[in-house]
């Protein structure tokens, strides 16, 4: 090539790399490659996701598991029908209805459109309830029958309100005037019972009243004549629920039909859902309702005995036990609407009551994949080539799941799509050749290629077949021409394919097993490309000719990193944001990338030490991943602000896993967990700005309740409860609480959790008890005036007064001669009290001392005691060499399996003695967790060691043990891993015990029964 070719060429190259680093800028500082997927259709998130539920059973204090009913009323109070009676929830407690009448079995609750709740009876009539008391109407009250089903609602053409009841041998009740009568219509009805009613104006051209039946399907009403409704397919009998609505500006009536399946009436012709079709999980369903989401869309719900099923958008979808229900039987369902417009939806289930808040949450459950395993651990979001987008999901378990066009597939072995079931990576990258690709990793370190289809194809790789191997990061960049990809494993470390020829890769100052998890290229100020990795043994570094390692030495406070995420500062300086396994984020500054700097850990802490990784949206929010939630860091002046999500808001669980987070073109932050896949939509929710009620509910004077909102004690009561509820429908663990009892305490009280205040003896006189509350968000509601009035004693009258005053004057001197005598007599016994209550406080605290050291299956030290142990200062003859010796029972999962649980303690236990037996005096017998045991040995060598792990294992083989509840003994093997290392550093002790957990793998590889080190 000339010479000027190659300066141009070399001009140009440089320019080249310059871009390139200005891109990479741009999509660390994004978090994520998420190039052209704003232009895309985003995921509905809500046909996408799973509703979130809180649960109540009878540890929450729901007096019965089986509940038919459930109703919110006009003030905020939820009530619930069981076969106990009625129950009702103030926010804080669930308690029953006390009046005797109301302790019967209850079908129903209704609540019509003047607020009034009504109750329905089999047997005993109906009761409304006044705010105050329920009041039962009966055959003696009037009614024409007292078994009833449940009331209904229905508004005609005129706008008009009818109430319905409906009956089991009665036919259609009315209500009018404030009577029940029978409706003229009824001698047209089949005999039997009246189960649902409904009205449309439009359906079939005519206004028309519709009744579903027990025995006789679907009738209707047409000017004045009934008749049953027909049509092809339909051929439903126990009708459970009718509801009509509007959509789209079409009248829909929608028909649950217990053992048929749902059905929906339009003009246009029935629409059917059933387990035939394969639409649903069951054709038993129960009640219908509908809520409306922020988007305009609306859903619709039904009760039925395999869960909560969702139509939207004509697809139906089931939740149940899996997704945080307490039972897959739904009887009853009931949509509120909050005052802000939150859809509050509660379910009467089988085993208790849920709750969930319908399409206001930022945190959606978005796949439950993974969740029998260790859950998910590599996601993506991309263009589907039709405008939308689609998800793929990466599980342990349940394989590779796709979500495209509303639906999702799923790839196993099972299938032959895929060589395992465990899939731990799914991610673009160029090919050798350059060309955009997409890449599967797998357990035991399959590497596939996603062919249009999809279709997967295998890669051979030089790595070895193992099962705790996978491919864990794909990198692709093109350097000198050449088209590069490089590969992080978990076990194997790094390997680079270049012009179809593979190079292992492995840094000088690497010890034992090096695991690799994150790839990311930097490309410097001068155009150079860095390459940058974590692993189990600190950063490593590329420079083009080999791989190096930092550590303690550059200032890393821990070696096990995980997350790898360039995010450039205010300044433009490309900082790398690290998750680690037991400090948190750890910052670099790689401005020098010869010379990195570690930045001050002054950010806000996160919830968990182990932290998996941090990701960067497009408005510099900061999403952090730990063990125990996700914190959000927003930029502010001076720092950031954080707040903290857990499963409370609506996470799928709190245990996030490694290389699973992933933000979108719309700044979506989607996270695979122990659970399954969360996502965190920041785009705005339903704002949450009304002030809850505040309730008085309920007056105690001396255990008895008055339910009274004036409150007058008399002479001879000593204790004044007074109870209050903030009637809030999420979070209300959340509600605070101050009081202040006015004309006796001159400012308010602390906010509390206390939604209770208690008084005795309180002077006689008037006062006021001011209440005041605040919910989760920190809104504050109006507050409310209790009046107390303390009636006084005759002997708190004034002129008894004056006459206790003047005889109180001859008893002044005595008493106050008495008091003191009597006060320095009463402080030398509680010197003495005090004196001992501390001596035995000193022994407890000593016997926790040892039992927080002490197994207590085997009696041996715990896995605490040998760790502190091995710190520097601690450790046995610290300065002097140390022996470690790992034992694990082999095959113990199968013994316990095989023998049980007390057998396998057994084993446990003889493994202890025999470790005990063979240990010198001096050495620290422990056991590490599970079947696995440690043997510290000071001022020992490695030979000794290994001579010393012998031993053991000869005793342990020859060692008979005891089958519980059998004459016949067993016989169980270790496989154990040694190692020596003089203790000087807590880096010290880290390698000390990752040798010999490697020594102790070696062991196992080598067909276990054994001793390697």
């Amino acid at each position: 090539m000339p010479a000027g070719n190659r300066v141009a060429s070399g001009i140009m190259m440089r320019v080249v790399r310059i871009a390139a680093s200005i891109v990479c800028v741009v999509l660390s500082s994004l978090g994520s490659a998420r190039i052209g997927l704003a232009e895309q259709h985003p995921i509905d998130l809500f046909d996408l996701s799973a509703p979130s539920f809180t649960t109540f059973s009878a540890r929450d204090g729901v007096p019965e598991s089986v509940i038919v009913s459930v109703q919110t009323d006009r003030e905020g109070f939820v009530w619930l029908a069981s076969p106990l009676g009625l129950s009702r929830y103030d926010g804080r407690r669930w308690s029953m209805v006390e009046d005797p009448a109301m302790a019967v079995p209850v079908n129903n609750l209704f609540l019509d459109h003047e607020g009034t709740l009504w109750a329905t009876f089999r047997d005993h009539g109906i009761a409304h309830y006044d705010g105050t008391h329920w009041h039962v109407e009966n055959r003696a009250t009037g009614l024409p029958t007292e078994h009833f089903r449940r009331l209904a609602e229905t508004t005609d053409a005129n706008g008009k309100t009818e109430l319905w009841g409906l009956t089991y041998d009665a036919g259609l009740l009315r209500h009018q005037d404030g009577r029940w009568i029978e409706d003229p219509g009824n001698a047209q009805l089949p005999a039997g019972l009246v189960i649902t009613v409904a009205r449309t104006h439009t359906l079939g051209g005519h206004e028309r009243l519709w009744i579903g039946t027990l025995n006789e399907g679907v009738w209707f009403r047409e000017e004045g004549n009934w008749q049953r409704f027909r049509a092809e397919n339909f051929n439903s009998f126990q009708i459970e629920h009718l509801f009509a609505t509007e959509h789209d500006g079409q009248e829909e009536l929608w028909i649950s039909a217990y053992g048929a399946g749902l059905s929906r009436l339009t003009n246009s012709g029935l629409r059917s859902w059933s387990k035939e079709s394969g639409d649903l999980p069951t054709n038993e369903l129960y009640d219908i309702v509908q809520t409306l989401l922020p988007n305009g869309n609306r859903a619709v719900w039904v009760g039925s005995r395999s869960g909560l099923i969702r139509i939207y958008d004509d697809r139906a979808q089931v939740f149940d036990r899996r997704n945080g229900l307490p039972s897959d039987v739904i009887r009853g369902v009931d949509a509120w609407r909050s005052p802000d417009g939150i859809e509050v939806m509660w379910l009467a289930t089988d085993s208790g009551v849920a709750r969930s808040i319908v399409g206001a949450n930022q945190w959606k459950s978005a796949s439950l994949m993974g969740a029998r395993a260790n859950g998910v651990f590599n996601l993506l979001v991309e263009p589907d080539g039709r405008g939308q987008e689609r998800l793929w999901v990466a599980s342990t378990g349940d394989g590779l799941g796709l979500f495209e066009q509303g639906h999702w597939r799923y790839f196993t072995p099972a299938d032959g799509a895929l060589p395992d079931i465990d899939a731990r990576m799914i991610k673009r990258a160029a090919d050798g050749n350059g060309e955009p690709a997409l890449w599967v990793g797998e357990r035991y370190g399959y590497l596939l290629r996603v062919r249009e289809g999809p279709r997967f194809e295998r890669v051979d790789t030089p790595w070895e077949r193992n099962a705790g191997d996978a491919v864990l990061d794909i990198l692709s960049r093109t350097i000198d021409g050449h088209h590069e990809q490089w590969f992080a494993l978990r076990q194997s470390g790094i390997y680079r394919k270049r012009d179809e020829a593979w190079k292992a890769f492995r840094p000088e100052n690497a010890v034992g097993q090096w695991r690799t998890v994150k790839l990311a290229e930097q490309i410097d100020t001068h155009g150079r490309s860095w390459l940058w990795a974590t692993s189990n043994q600190g950063l490593a570094r590329f420079d083009g000719e080999g791989w190096s390692l930092l550590g303690p030495d550059a200032g890393l406070p821990d070696v096990e990193l995980i997350g790898l995420n360039l995010i450039p500062d205010k300044r433009g300086r490309p900082i790398f944001w690290i998750g680690s396994a037991h400090s948190g984020i750890v910052r670099v500054d790689v401005s020098d990338p010869l010379h990195p700097l570690v930045l001050p850990a002054d950010l806000p802490a996160p919830p968990d030490p182990n932290v998996y990784s941090a990701l960067s949206d497009s408005k510099g929010r900061i999403f952090v991943c730990s063990n125990n939630g996700v914190q959000l860091l927003t930029p502010s002046e001076g720092g950031y602000a954080t707040q903290v999500f857990t499963r409370r808001d609506g996470m799928v669980h709190d245990e996030c896993n490694t290389n699973a987070q992933f933000v979108d073109g719309h700044d979506r932050f989607w996270t695979g967990t122990l659970g399954g896949v969360t996502v965190f939509d920041p785009a705005p929710a339903i704002a949450d700005t009304h002030a809850k009620p505040l309730k008085l509910t309920d007056v105690v004077i001396d255990g008895v309740s008055i339910r009274s909102d004036r409150v007058q004690v008399s002479p001879g009561a000593h204790d004044l409860r007074i109870d209050f509820a903030l009637l809030s429908w999420q979070r209300e663990s959340e509600s605070r609480f101050r009081t202040q009892l006015v004309g006796f305490e001159s400012d308010p009280g602390a906010w509390t959790a206390q939604n209770y205040r208690n008084f005795s003896a309180l002077p006689a006189g008037d006062y006021v008890l001011r209440v005041e509350a605040r919910d989760y968000a920190g809104n504050l509601s109006p507050s409310i005036q209790v009046r107390i009035e303390i009636v006084p004693t005759w002997w708190q009258r004034s002129w008894a007064r004056l006459v206790f005053a003047v005889a109180a004057l001859f008893f002044v001197y005595g008493l106050l001669q008495w008091r003191t005598r009597t006060l320095k007599t009463q402080q030398r016994r509680l010197e003495d009290q005090v004196a001992g209550r501390t001596i035995e406080l000193h022994e407890a605290n000593t016997r926790l001392l040892e039992l927080s050291y002490k197994d207590a299956l085997t009696g041996l030290a715990n896995r605490r005691r040998l760790l502190e142990s091995l710190e520097p200062g601690i450790a046995i003859q610290g300065g002097s060499e140390q022996a470690l010796i790992f034992v694990d029972v082999d095959y113990f999962k199968n013994y316990n399996d095989r023998f049980g649980h007390p057998a396998g303690d057994e084993a446990l236990r003889c493994v202890a003695n025999m470790m005990q037996a063979c240990a010198p005096p001096a050495a620290l017998v422990a056991r590490y967790g599970g079947e696995e045991f440690a043997c510290l040995v000071p001022d020992a060598d490695i030979s000794q060691a290994r001579a010393l792990a012998e031993k053991i294992r000869v005793a342990v083989e020859t060692c008979n043990v005891p089958l519980p509840g059998a004459a016949d003994a067993n016989r169980v093997t270790i496989s154990a891993g040694v190692a020596s290392r003089t203790i000087v550093s807590a880096a010290d002790a880290h390698s000390l015990l990752r040798d010999a957990d490697i020594a102790l793998y070696q062991a196992k590889g080598a067909g276990r029964n054994c001793v390697r080190g």
